[in-house]
């Protein structure tokens, strides 16, 4: 018999048969493995919290769920192919205990003060508002103090004013006095020299005007010493003689006639280079010799 004959027909069957168990108890195990792995509990993490968190505190925003996709149309049933066998499962590594919530702290009420010091607080909190008190009172003191000293000060700068002012009013009132006065004193002299003024311009009028009487004038004859007539005379604006009439007498009266006579030839008599001092009634006096 060759050794590369096929075995007998009675092996073959047998063979066939325990491959084929071999393999579903393999797809077997490998099922029973796959369920008892999904159904394992998994581990329990706990976050501590140190304090709740605020009514300001926003939860963390979750990722919105991605859609949906359509599922994928079932395969196509493939005969089963032996699978290799199942490598043994690792160690679980030990997972680390959460930590344990933290104990709420409890308040624990003060004790209560002994009677003894709670009088030393009441002595304290007495002596305490004594010294406000009396701060206070020394500081209203101390305003006090000081408004009345600004009030002095005050009345004292109003009064040193008011004083300035009067001597300003009286300085015042005794420059204008001053000033009143010495105006007065060139308004009199002004008015004196005015009148001298005018004085000495009618003096020269009347002078120029006697001179044109003298001229005029014829000496009679027998006139003894040296006589003196007083005439007066009416003119025109433009020195025409009106009338020349005697108003007081020499005691002689050839003399007095021929100053009437001299007063009427010597017309129309001199003007004054001033207007204003031009009169028309004029009252002469004649003596015989200057």
């Amino acid at each position: 018999m060759s050794p590369h004959a096929p075995p007998p027909k009675a092996e073959r069957p047998g063979l066939a048969g325990l491959l084929a168990l071999l393999v579903h108890l393999l797809f077997l195990g490998l099922m029973v493995f796959a369920v008892s792995w999904q159904t394992r509990p998994l581990p329990v993490v706990a976050e501590v919290w140190d304090a709740l968190p605020g009514p300001e505190t926003a939860p963390p925003s979750q990722p919105e769920p991605a859609p949906a996709e359509p599922p994928p149309p079932p395969p196509k049933p493939v005969p089963p192919e032996p699978k290799p066998a199942p490598e043994p499962p690792r160690p679980k590594t030990a997972e680390p205990p959460p930590k344990p919530a933290p104990e709420p702290k409890v308040k624990t009420p003060p004790a209560p003060e002994p009677k003894a010091d709670i009088a030393l607080q009441k002595e304290k909190k007495q002596k305490e508002a004594e010294r406000l008190a009396e701060v206070e009172s020394r500081h209203k003191r101390e305003l006090a103090e000081a408004a009345r000293r600004d009030d002095e000060l005050r009345r004292e700068a109003e009064a040193a004013r008011n004083a300035a002012q009067v001597a300003e009013q009286a300085r015042q009132r005794e420059q204008e006095a001053a000033q009143a006065a010495a105006a007065e004193q060139q308004r009199q002299r002004d008015a004196q020299a005015a009148q001298q003024a005018r004085a000495r311009a009618l003096d020269i009028y009347r002078s120029q005007i006697v001179r044109a009487v003298r001229s005029r004038l014829v000496e009679p004859p027998g006139v003894q010493g040296n006589p003196q007539a007083e005439v007066k005379v009416l003119q025109l604006p433009n020195g025409e003689v009106v009338s020349a009439k005697l108003s007081r007498s020499s005691g002689d009266p050839a003399f007095d006639a021929a100053v009437e006579r001299a007063v009427l030839a010597a017309s129309p008599l001199p003007l004054p280079v001033d207007r204003g001092l031009f009169s028309r009634d004029l009252v002469l006096q004649f003596r015989l010799r200057e």
